[in-house]
């Protein structure tokens, strides 16, 4: 009996073909078409190209159009080049990546121009901003990464409130998902994180309650802060500190959890989830305390009976998600009023919608309060730079509104009544920026120099950036260990514990004798020191994440485990180091370029 042949790649069907295909990485596809024309039907089927875009990349800047892509003919669009695109931007990013990993020169050009590709080189930075321990240069490389993606986010929320400044639409929740974008890294909570969450809930509760669009809308409007409440999703847990920065930030309020939030952002949450069940429902800027207010529809009360003259407006309800389920009497609001002093004209003031700039506004003032009233904000998850620098960005591009109490509804504030506010917070924010934040040279450009147009900040901020941008593209100054250097005894990469003050720091940088200003070296008290200014001192980055300036004597070496120093500063170290030696127990420098012999 003729034994049977064999099937090979080129006798299979190509129906069997296109199935093994989809289960193999899209570079089988790519060299099986180059090996004979048998398989160019095969391996460019569009079905392919599709499942390969989808499975190989998460995000997708919004230029695709990549849900209105994925419900059109599968046809009707090249899948293949769709796909080459990406690679080409996931190969440029990682190799401008490369370079700014390797090179302290240019960065801030070679991060714009990887920003450039918007969403598209999110999945690139995500995967080296997760480098695992085999790569030489982990630390510097997840440490650049997550810098990259901050700024990527920065890019997507500061315009967001820029058209909100200029009063374009934009909604409640995408305006306070901006300060998510800011403290967001390497994890979840993005704008569309956000509004998943929120249809999300709004999908559990239609479930949930079948029968919630027949009940009035007074009965509705209780109907879902009941459920809120049911489910954790407003309010902060009695265990939990009021003034803890995380409970300022929706996106973190849906995704943790507990959903711990303050009135404002739990306001937003319900006015978010009762407009889906046609509630008109805004957040009310009550003194202290962020209500919701809710008007009947036209013609109607809140019980959904007709007015008797359908030409005057109907009673607004009031709600406060963060405390009850129940509504909230207009008698207690006007009442408690009474109480804090509030003239007549302020009280209609306090009862009506706020307009979304102030409730952004609003949220940067608790940002700021609450940076100031807890006391250990270096224990939340987040970034405290990046807080403060959200709330100090909002305050600027909202500055107009900061004493918008006494506007008439649908009044806009003038520009020039955001002038003193915006000066006032200007150091700061650049002072952030030059320390943290210097690849938002261009945001700065772009969305704060012309609000100084006329002002006398103008020219010396355009002369910030400038300078900020010259240091970017000039060598670091080489510092040698010459012999006019021998007295020099620590190296950069040396953990060390302070003799006076007790804390652990590890080298970054040093000078042959102090190199501080006159100033600076008398209100210190260096001249009290055993060895005075003429010693070696040492640029240091200390285990709370602050920088500091330290004199040798005051450096005695510790032998520590890599386990024993805290998880937020070994992310920080990455700015200067490549990876921890676990023989030598120091950190191998990223900065030779600077300091060669260390």
């Amino acid at each position: 009996m003729a034994r049977a042949t064999p099937p090979t790649l080129e006798s299979l069907p190509d129906e069997v073909l296109h199935s093994i295909l989809c289960y193999s990485p899209a570079r089988t596809a790519l060299a099986l078409e180059r090996t004979s024309r048998r398989f160019k039907s095969a391996t460019n089927v569009p079905l392919l190209w599709r499942l390969h875009c989808q499975n190989d990349f998460k995000f997708w800047d919004q230029r695709h159009e990549l849900a209105r892509r994925l419900v059109e003919p599968v046809g009707s669009v090249d899948w293949k080049a769709l796909y080459a695109l990406r690679r080409r931007i996931d190969i440029s990013t990682t190799q401008i990546l490369d370079s700014i990993v390797k090179n302290q020169t240019g960065r801030i050009e070679k991060t714009h121009h990887i920003v450039e590709f918007g969403y598209d080189a999110k999945d690139t930075l995500l995967r080296h901003a997760r480098a695992g321990e085999e790569w030489e240069d982990h630390l510097a490389r997840r440490y650049h990464s997550n810098a990259i993606l901050g700024c990527l986010h920065r890019t997507m929320a500061i315009p967001v409130w820029n058209r909100l400044r200029n009063n374009e639409d934009v909604s409640l929740e995408r305006a306070l998902g901006a300060f998510d974008m800011f403290v967001l890294e390497d994890g979840p909570g993005d704008f569309n994180d956000i509004s998943d969450c929120l249809e999300s809930i709004v999908t559990q509760l239609s479930t949930e309650c079948l029968e919630i669009m027949e009940l009035s809308p007074r009965n509705r409007a209780t109907r879902i802060a009941k459920y809120l409440r049911e489910h954790d999703l407003t309010g902060i847990d009695s265990s939990r500190e009021y003034y803890n920065i995380e409970h300022n930030f929706i996106g973190l309020a849906l995704r943790n959890p507990g959903h711990n939030s303050l009135p404002l952002i739990s306001s937003a949450i319900y006015c978010y989830v009762a407009r889906r069940f046609d509630l008109d429902a805004h957040p009310c800027g009550f003194p202290f305390h962020v209500h919701v207010i809710i008007h009947p529809a036209d013609g109607h009360d809140m019980d959904g009976n007709l007015l008797e003259d359908p030409g005057q407006p109907g009673d607004p309800m009031y709600m406060d998600p963060f405390r009850s389920t129940d509504e909230t009497r207009v008698t207690e609001l006007q009442e408690q009023l009474s109480f804090l002093g509030a003239l007549t004209l302020s009280r209609s003031t306090f009862l009506r919608e706020s307009l979304v700039q102030n409730i952004v506004l609003r949220c940067s003032k608790n940002i700021i309060n609450s940076v100031f009233q807890t006391p250990r904000i270096r224990d939340t998850c987040l970034d405290s730079a990046s807080v403060k620098y959200a709330a100090l960005w909002s305050s600027i591009l909202f500055a107009e509104y900061a004493n918008h109490d006494a506007q008439s509804p649908g009044v806009l504030p003038p520009r020039e009544a955001g002038h003193a506010p915006m000066r006032r917070h200007l150091p700061s924010l650049m002072d952030n920026v030059a320390s943290d934040f210097q690849s938002d040279v261009y945001l700065i450009e772009e969305y704060l120099i012309p609000l100084f147009a006329d002002l006398p900040e103008y020219a010396p901020l355009q002369e910030s950036v400038r300078v900020l941008r010259a240091g970017d593209e000039i060598p670091k100054q080489v510092r040698r260990r010459t012999p006019e250097h021998k007295n020099i005894k620590y190296k950069i990469g040396q953990v060390f514990r302070h003799r006076r003050y007790d804390y652990v720091a590890v080298i970054t940088g040093w000078d042959a004798e102090c190199g501080a200003g006159e100033q600076w070296m008398q209100r210190m008290g260096i001249d009290r020191l055993r060895a005075g200014r003429h010693q070696s001192f040492y640029h240091v980055l200390v285990c709370d994440k602050s920088v500091r300036y330290v004199a040798e004597e005051n450096i005695e070496l510790v032998s520590l485990e890599i386990s024993e120093l805290p998880p937020a500063f070994l992310k920080l170290t990455g700015k200067h180091f490549k990876r921890w030696d676990s023989e030598s127990r120091r950190f191998v420098s990223n900065i030779r370029d600077e300091y060669p012999d260390d």
